[in-house]
């Protein structure tokens, strides 16, 4: 039987052909390079760290999405969207959003959510 390949699940992360980001408590904690080019982010500090609430055409729509989420989630934690987003130079797009939340019932605390820019 073949050994498995090592995997080297970070580089996978980074390389990923969609935008990844790992959050907490709606802030973006670590976002790949597919998703830092999808925003317009030259260097990752533009965006981890950062409040979820810089890539919403508005504080309303963030609040409303966020609400949404919770409202929304199926029993295994998932919950998938298209909408508009903001790229950090102001230009408003569509975008496929989907993610897992760590633990359901806490659907903010910890998740990986995937964009892909349908524009």
């Amino acid at each position: 039987m073949p050994s498995e390949p090592d995997i080297d699940y970070r580089l996978a992360f980074e390389l990923a052909p969609i935008g990844l980001v790992l959050s907490k408590d709606r802030l973006m904690l670590s976002c790949n390079q597919q998703l830092l080019t999808m925003f317009g982010a030259g260097q990752p500090e533009l965006l981890n760290g950062q409040s979820f609430e810089l890539l919403y055409p508005t504080h309303d729509e963030f609040e409303r999405t966020g609400a949404r989420i919770v409202a929304s989630l199926d029993w295994r934690g998932f919950y998938a969207d298209e909408r508009i987003m903001k790229r950090l130079s102001g230009e408003l797009f569509w975008c496929h959003v989907s993610g897992r939340a760590l633990d359901p019932v806490r659907p903010h605390a910890a998740g990986i959510w995937s964009f892909e820019d349908l524009s």
